[in-house]
């Protein structure tokens, strides 16, 4: 197809900033509309319905190999990721990216790839910085960036990275987008570009889609230096890509991670340790209770002492480990300040 493609990505209270957004736009609208909003696997997918009553635009969770249309608003379904390729919509159940699936990098990513100067990338409202690489591989394929106002968004992490790691072309508010959206739909985008795509945004294409075979694994390896660290959500070595201008990580098992989004993974797992050490520690402890009942151990004077102290020394245990766990509430980090953006 010829025209624009709008490629749009959010996560805490994006459905929102959303849902205000395309109330704003008008119908006929001459572009087909994807949004990757990160929700949970088991959510019951209510945002089509409430994209579609919001404004006057059709939403829908297309289904894979999807041919998609103008004037359309399709979402990316949950435990999903959306992918564009030429013409149509593949769904992928690929590897996380920054913790979320479907995540707004492999959108952004695969619409660049394909539709190069025709793609307009938007970052709502969100936490940490999903959508950051992606908006850059945007702009390496001549598309045009647009950012929500920071001071605006409830959530000002993603748009604020955005803007900190790129030049990035228009930064406004959602009212402001609106129009800047029929602007650009109704303009034709830039001319030729350079088909060659960057070989690691082929490479993490093939990831996103699922088909990531070994010989992918050679090439990004040649491309990611070794971190030293581990996925927290597999556990098999993590590679750092040789991206100069944002920090990410790669696993053997294809997940994928900014730094923020592995800091805030690595929290998670820590988090999952220490609840099992405290079940582990209990579980003990009640079996050696359990034991100190039965008679010929109660009747055991040593046996029975042995076990009290053991049982006493366990609980100990488990309100230390109870204190790490509830320490951990000290450690979220605040929302960033608006500071000034780098260049």
């Amino acid at each position: 197809m010829k025209g624009r493609i709008f490629v749009i990505g959010a996560s805490l209270s994006g459905i929102d900033a959303l849902t205000e957004l395309v109330s704003k736009l008008p119908k006929p609208f001459p572009a087909p509309i994807f949004i990757a909003q990160h929700v949970a696997s088991h959510s019951p997918g209510m945002l089509p319905y409430l994209l579609s009553k919001a404004g006057p635009l059709p939403a829908v969770h297309p289904k894979n190999a999807t041919l998609f249309e103008r004037g359309i608003i399709y979402v990316a379904p949950p435990d999903r990721h959306m992918l564009i390729q030429k013409g149509y919509i593949r769904l992928s159940h690929g590897p996380h990216e920054n913790l979320a699936r479907p995540a707004i990098d492999p959108l952004f990513r695969s619409a660049a790839a394909t539709y190069g100067p025709a793609v307009v990338g938007v970052v709502l409202t969100g936490q940490l910085n999903d959508g950051t690489s992606g908006l850059l591989a945007i702009k390496d394929c001549g598309g045009y960036t647009i950012v929500q106002e920071p001071r605006e968004a409830t959530a000002r992490s993603m748009p604020l990275s955005a803007i900190r790691h790129m030049k990035v072309d228009k930064v406004c508010t959602l009212d402001e987008m609106a129009r800047l959206f029929i602007e650009l739909a109704f303009d034709d985008p830039p001319g030729d570009r350079d088909e060659r795509l960057p070989s690691l945004m082929e490479i993490e294409n093939r990831i996103a889609e699922g088909i990531f075979k070994v010989d992918d694994w050679w090439a990004l390896e040649q491309l990611s230096i070794p971190s030293g660290l581990n996925c927290p959500t597999c556990r098999s070595a993590l590679y750092e890509l040789k991206d100069q201008r944002v920090l990410r990580y790669r696993c053997r098992s294809g997940h994928g991670f900014s730094a923020q989004s592995l800091l805030s993974g690595q929290a998670e797992a820590r988090e999952n340790y220490l609840s099992s050490l405290f079940g582990a520690v209990i579980e003990e402890a009640t079996l050696a209770k359990r034991l100190g009942s039965v008679p010929v151990f109660a009747d055991d004077t040593y046996t029975a002492e042995s076990l009290l102290r053991r049982v006493a020394g366990l609980d100990r245990q488990a309100d230390q480990v109870s204190e790490w766990l509830h320490a951990m509430t000290d450690l979220v980090e605040p929302e960033p300040s608006m500071g000034p953006p780098a260049v």
